[in-house]
């Protein structure tokens, strides 16, 4: 007979009321702590009662603070112990993981307990023993969720003369980005990158300058995700933490880069190569060649080929056939997009069934992004927030050859 061992919860510990005489805890949040744990919940595609319950636990718990100490070894916002299978140390310090392993314990325990309440979630993942203390916590995590912003996002698309146009409303004027020459739009959170005659331009915001991240004229293609930016071009792959540092040489030149959190995805003849980190080393995530498209979205990775696709949960899980093939793979929290003989299709979770989201094979590009899906098909940019929704035309005249979505504060 299997057994399996109980994990114990963070809030076995005491909660902040308690440790301050273990540890110095600030009065106030940090706002880079709430921020990150916010846009991690945005990620997931968390509802609202998850989130709340998640900005409840960090508040008893630390302030929303990224502690470095704790009762016996708990550690960081969540106060999440290495001892009891949380992670290591580092792991749980890092802001985004601990808010990851809690939310994703929050969403298990509202899929089987729909009838609880946020403060209630947040006792089945912490196991405090003063959950009444998440409930009176509730009028100030609601005004620490306000002050980190509603979520909105930014629409963009180019058309066929390589022209950009982006808007940050989605019933809004579109404002004209770059003229001319783009090949291909990145967007992620404030960040939009374009392709364009070979060299990596990127900005912040609708109204900041471009600035040129790498010229030549050689650049092949280019990725961004939060503060890290990535190309390839025939002299290889290179990356960097931040805008103005300095490149970094990941390994010889390929066709595609993906990037998500701290990994790096990389295609190269026909096989997906991934790594945590500018300086960590290469995992050949899939063999043989044939590869398509690859995508990394968390701890998740997907990638297509001609006969199939695959995606698995964790770097060194087994892959799960998740159908025929397709040209282009995306994800979104936890929704897996598919390009495919020109249709959209998406599902949610590995073993979710598939929804045909846009048939009629004139589909030619696919985003998704914070509960929204869009394409380019028939020339039009259309999106839709919610599966079940109807599709809209953001920019229709025939023109339009690529999109991007991206959501953020």
């Amino acid at each position: 007979m299997a057994t399996t061992s109980a994990v114990a919860r963070p809030g076995d510990a005491p909660a902040a009321e308690d440790i301050g005489i273990l540890c110095t805890i600030p009065p106030d949040r940090d706002l880079n702590v709430t921020r990150t744990v916010r846009q991690v919940a945005r990620d997931l595609n968390v509802s609202d009662k998850v989130l709340l319950s998640g900005f409840e636990a960090g508040w008893v718990e630390t302030r929303m603070n990224n502690l470095t100490c704790g009762d016996r070894d708990s550690l960081g916002v969540f106060q999440q112990r290495p001892s009891q299978g949380w992670g290591t140390p580092e792991q749980i310090m890092n802001v985004s993981y601990a808010a990851t392993k809690f939310f994703n314990g929050a969403i298990a325990s509202e899929r089987n307990h729909p009838e609880y309440a946020a403060w209630q979630i947040a006792q089945d993942v912490q196991r405090s023993c003063c959950p009444d203390r998440y409930a009176a916590a509730e009028g100030k995590a609601r005004t620490l969720i306000t002050e980190v912003g509603t979520p909105h996002s930014r629409f963009v698309f180019v058309n066929a003369a390589g022209d950009v146009f982006a808007k940050d409303d989605p019933y809004g004027a579109w404002v004209g980005f770059f003229s001319g020459g783009v090949t291909k739009v990145v967007a992620s959170g404030d960040w939009t990158g374009v392709l364009a005659g070979g060299n990596f331009y990127a900005k912040q915001g609708l109204y900041g300058s471009w600035l040129t991240l790498a010229g030549g004229g050689d650049v092949r293609d280019i990725a961004v995700s939060g503060n890290r930016f990535a190309f390839v071009s025939g002299a290889g792959l290179f990356a960097k933490d931040g805008v103005y540092s300095s490149w970094v040489e990941q390994g010889s030149a390929g066709s595609r880069v993906v990037l998500d959190g701290d990994w790096i995805g990389f295609l190269g003849g026909g096989v997906f190569y991934a790594k945590k980190g500018l300086y960590g080393a290469w995992l050949t995530m899939s063999g043989g060649g044939g590869v398509t498209d690859i995508a990394i979205e968390g701890d998740r990775f997907a990638y297509a080929t001609n006969g199939g696709v695959y995606a698995k949960d964790g770097a060194y899980s087994s892959w799960v056939t998740l159908g025929g093939g397709g040209t282009k793979v995306v994800l979104d929290g936890d929704w897996i997009g598919v390009l495919s003989g020109g249709n959209f299709h998406a599902k949610q979770g590995l073993y979710g069934s598939w929804l045909a989201l846009a048939g009629g094979g004139g589909v030619t590009d696919i985003t998704m992004s914070g509960g929204w899906f869009g394409m380019a098909a028939g020339g039009n940019f259309l999106a839709k927030q919610g599966e079940y929704s109807s599709w809209t035309t953001f920019a229709g005249g025939g023109q339009v050859i690529a999109t991007a979505i991206t959501s953020f504060n």
